[in-house]
């Protein structure tokens, strides 16, 4: 049935097409049970067909574009499909718009366009304003242009402002990320925009970061977790995508912050992933980027441990199908690879019992070492090595100090002619002085205790390691791998020099040098064994280099005899003390 308000074809004088457009899927959704392109599209089609009638056009075709904030003519996809349709179709005379401030933002686009239209043969009709014909109605033209972009302006300026104040206040800005969902809370009786979390997916925001700290993931595989978990995107139950996952691992959010132009503020959003597990996160990433990593991998526990000993270079496992059809798995260097070194190929099962073998040899460490270390661990503790009231006020003065520059720099954030860059440049530094400060402060008090739980766990891993270590499985072997060492050095089938991690460095490395020197000292004497330690000690750590010092280095200098104080546990480095490793 013809509409009431479009002349028929005998009627119509001249043919002209419509170009309906909004700002943001929001103005889509308005009363959407009611029409179906919401009443902004609805209210201005009703207007071109009725100017459209008036001057005795028919419309031929209408061209929606819907949810775009694009200011500039050329990045609306629609507007261009409009433009080569009436390249394709000259008998087209008019183009009707709701209004001109609805077509064009600024006066450059108006400009052009009109230019272009001309060319055609096509005229611009704004259904909602009459210029009239002539000098003075092109004067007018452009003066509403003109005007219609200082709006713009001057309304995106209030825009940014409000923004950044909403920034500043730790409010969200935009669509809620994955994990969290856009809700409405009653504040004082008003209803007042907000985010929460989604109860069906903030569990595998910590899950991902967790798994990708561990540095056994790469993003393919940890997507296939997450999936598997059964993680699916809001908008279309699909998996995560890979470069969502990425940009998720990277974002900042997730540890209770938001970012405007660069500057970051506190959000008022809850925090789902602590920020010690984010920079580990980091550190996987950037170890990732550049590295030339494979996303198609065999695994082995002893993957990534074994080194060659010739070029220095990672050991690589290799899948080969033999002549009988069966399927091998060979450890060989990328020297070989690279055809520089012509180290042996190393058969998987082969390797397995030499790393078996060398957790008998070099892994190991007597009983009675085992009981002066212990004991010597329980003396350590005996001293009290809690900050001074004196410390903990200067350190709190201190913090006081750092959050009122703070809210300073903040300040001056939204405000124009101020340089981002530098600005932000003196947050993040305050921020990182206020962070060791209170790291410090939470965790001071605990370190002893904590070193001891280190040094009583890996004791109770040195009790008999091999036997440990041979009757597990591949998941626990390759945890113990992790946690003794960080390079095993490999030439041939033999397993020639290693690097162990913290604290077993300290405690294999001082057992061994013990055994090799005097046997003159009593080693089941807590004093004596400490002499001991002294003689590593030396070699391994300028001990008046406190800048350098791990929370192992700090427990090893109360087990090698050198006293212990406040001083040395707090830092000699003022308010900026170091951090341990562990």
């Amino acid at each position: 049935m013809q509409d009431e308000q479009t002349p028929t074809q005998t009627e119509a004088l001249e043919l002209g097409i419509s170009y309906l457009r909004v700002s943001t899927s929001r103005q889509m959704d308005t009363a959407a049970d009611v029409d179906p392109d919401g009443n902004s599209i609805n209210t201005q089609r009703e207007h071109c067909q009725a100017k459209a009638k008036r001057m005795r056009v028919m419309l031929q075709k209408e061209f929606v574009e819907p949810g775009t904030s694009a200011q500039s003519i050329a990045k609306r996809k629609v507007f261009r499909q409009l433009l080569q349709h009436l390249k394709e179709h000259p008998e087209i005379k008019y183009v009707f718009i709701y209004m001109r401030s609805r077509a064009f933002r600024n006066f450059t686009d108006a400009a052009i366009t009109k230019r272009q239209l001309a060319e055609m043969g096509v005229k611009l009709i704004s259904a909602r304003e009459d210029f009239g014909e002539g000098i003075w109605a092109d004067a007018m033209e452009a003066i509403t242009d003109i005007m219609n972009e200082v709006e713009v302006r001057r309304n995106g300026q209030d825009i940014a402002i409000k923004m950044a104040n909403k920034a500043k206040n730790g409010g969200t800005l935009g669509k809620a990320k994955l994990g969290y969902l856009n809700g409405r809370i009653q504040i004082d009786g008003r209803s007042v925009n907000t985010i929460v979390t989604d109860p069906e997916r903030k569990q595998y925001i910590p899950m991902a970061f967790e798994l990708f700290a561990t540095g056994q993931h790469v993003i393919t595989s940890l997507q296939a977790k997450l999936t598997e978990a059964g993680l699916r995107m809001p908008h279309n139950g699909q998996p995560i995508a890979l470069q969502t996952l990425t940009n998720l691992l990277r974002d900042r959010y997730y540890i209770g912050y938001v970012t405007y132009k660069n500057i970051e503020y506190k959000g008022r959003h809850e925090a789902l992933v602590n920020e010690e597990t984010f920079d580990a996160v980091q550190r996987v990433l950037d170890a990732h980027s550049g590295a030339g990593i494979r996303y198609r991998s065999h695994p082995h526990y002893l993957k990534g441990l074994l080194w060659c000993d010739r070029c220095k270079t990672r050991f690589i496992v290799q899948r080969t199908k033999g002549r009988n059809g069966g399927i091998y798995y060979y450890f060989f260097c990328r020297g070989r690879q690279d055809g520089i070194y012509d180290h042996p190929y190393v058969p998987v099962e082969v390797m397995e019992k030499v790393v078996i073998q060398h957790y008998g040899a070099a892994v190991h460490v007597s009983d009675e070492f085992l009981a002066a270390v212990r004991a010597g661990v329980t003396d350590a503790l005996t001293d009290n090595f809690e900050l001074t009231d004196e410390l903990r006020a200067a350190y709190a003065r201190r913090l006081e100090s750092l959050d009122k520059k703070e809210d300073y720099y903040l300040d001056l954030a939204p405000e124009q002619g101020w340089p981002k860059d530098k600005l932000r440049s003196k947050i993040d530094q305050l921020r990182t002085e206020r962070k060791t400060i209170q790291r410090e402060l939470d965790t001071t008090e605990h370190q002893l205790e904590t070193g001891r739980a280190i040094f009583t766990r890996a004791l109770d891993l040195l009790t008999d390691p091999q036997a440990m270590y041979e009757q597990a499985d591949e998941t626990v072997r390759s945890v113990l791998n992790k946690a003794f060492f960080t390079r095993l050095y490999v030439d041939g089938d033999k397993i020639t020099g290693q690097t162990l991690r913290e604290p077993f460095d300290l405690l294999i490395t001082s057992y061994q040098r013990r055994s090799n020197s005097s046997a003159a000292h009593n080693p089941a004497h807590t004093t004596s064994s400490a002499a001991h330690l002294t003689a590593y000690g030396a070699d391994h750590h300028n001990l008046s280099d406190l800048n350098r010092e791990t929370l192992t280095d700090r427990l090893a200098l109360a087990l090698w005899g050198q006293g212990s104080s406040k001083a040395g546990m707090v830092g000699a480095v003022g308010f900026e003390p170091t951090t341990p490793r562990l």
